[in-house]
């Protein structure tokens, strides 16, 4: 007897990455392809089988009852796969290690470095994941994470690396803070710009001894690449990484019109899972990692 066609691999690749993200961007993402591409090939997988996979909601998406019977197998298929591919390798001792990794973190601080840890560890394949949230670790197939925040995440084991703590920073020519014996106050006839939340500011000038008793004007700008082009722009004063702004500040291209430092409770966390033990590959990323931070970073 004949069985029946599976439907088209691509999209089954599709869905298993929607269905273990939760997200068509997310999964577009891992996937390397657009969003469109990704929504397209679980629609066309919706009208194969006849069911809804995906509800999608305005701001979330869930799993409907047949997309959750399905991803459970998908999810057991691919991980066979990953173990047959692995166990006729010519390379059959190499370890994929697949790390969660907040962005501008990865691109200002790791990446430079991360030769090093492949070149010390040629048998680790290492991947990286953008996120500043960690992983949800029982859908998604990622190892370690270093994210950002306040560390209290539920089923994760979080351990502080790195200072997360807040200070502002402009251009040098910056005309609004040319003069020497300027005033944390001068800094409210500025454009004022952060990344998180607008009460960061507020816990920035309660630390500089000035009280904010009015709404502050501040604009978000949600990604920390683009918060520093406007800085080195000229365009306003941003609230920053003090200890990812080390580099702008030592050769110039950024100041530090205040020493004042504000710790908002947010800090760049190593995680894993709580519930599992760590394996040899992420405890040598830990070790490399922690060897490279120097003391002042660790808590």
């Amino acid at each position: 007897m004949l069985s029946r066609p599976l439907p088209p691999f691509a999209a089954l690749r599709a869905f298993e990455a929607v269905a273990r993200t939760l997200s068509f961007t997310r999964a577009a993402e891992d996937l390397g392809i657009s969003q469109a591409a990704v929504s397209r090939q679980v629609r066309a997988l919706e009208r194969e089988l006849g069911v809804r996979l995906v509800d999608r909601h305005a701001g979330h998406n869930d799993l409907s009852a047949p997309g959750r019977t399905l991803f459970a197998a998908l999810r057991d298929g691919f991980n066979r796969m990953e173990e047959g591919v692995r166990a006729v390798s010519s390379q059959p001792g190499r370890t994929v290690l697949t790390l969660s990794v907040a962005p501008f973190f990865s691109s200002c601080w790791l990446t430079p470095r991360i030769m090093k840890f492949v070149e010390a560890h040629p048998e680790i394949d290492l991947r990286l994941h953008h996120s500043y949230q960690p992983p949800d670790y029982r859908r998604e197939q990622i190892d370690l994470g270093i994210n950002w925040g306040d560390g209290n995440w539920p089923g994760v084991k979080a351990e502080r690396v790195f200072d997360g703590s807040l200070t502002p920073v402009c251009a040098p020519d910056f005309p609004g803070l040319r003069r020497k014996n300027a005033k944390p106050a001068d800094l409210l006839k500025l454009p004022l710009f952060y990344e998180f939340h607008e009460g960061d500011w507020v816990q920035w000038f309660s630390a500089a001894g000035l009280k904010i008793s009015k709404p502050l004007s501040a604009t978000r700008i949600d990604d920390s690449n683009a918060l520093r082009q406007i800085a080195l722009d000229g365009h306003g004063v941003v609230l920053f990484f003090s200890a990812l702004a080390e580099e702008d500040l030592r050769i110039g291209r950024l100041v530090q019109p205040f020493d004042t430092v504000v710790d908002t409770g947010a800090h760049y966390f190593l995680n894993h899972p709580s519930d599992r033990e760590i394996p040899l590959a992420q405890k040598r990323f830990r070790r490399w990692l922690l060897a490279e931070l120097p003391v002042s970073r660790l808590p």
